[in-house]
């Protein structure tokens, strides 16, 4: 017994047609959910770069300040002294 006759064959082919367009459909779907997501994870890479900068950047500045303030001590303490 076949189970592809002539007539079936155009209803198969059909079938696979509406079948593979609607994979082709899904595919870009998912690839463009995916680019979407490696955009996301190239902007986050980048703000944990950035945070990472100014960090550095603040760490800095309160190492200054703290230098600062421990020189204005030194300075106040030998005008105190000297009185």
């Amino acid at each position: 017994m076949r189970l592809l006759k002539k007539d079936n064959d155009k209803e198969t082919v059909s079938l696979w047609k509406k079948e593979a367009k609607r994979l082709e459909k899904e595919r870009n779907q998912l690839y463009n959910e995916l680019e979407l997501v490696k955009d996301y994870k190239d902007r986050y890479d980048l703000l944990i770069q950035e945070v990472s900068e100014l960090k550095n950047k603040y760490l800095h500045i309160i190492k200054q300040a703290e230098e600062l303030g421990n020189e204005y001590k030194d300075k106040l303490q030998r005008i105190t002294d000297k009185e």
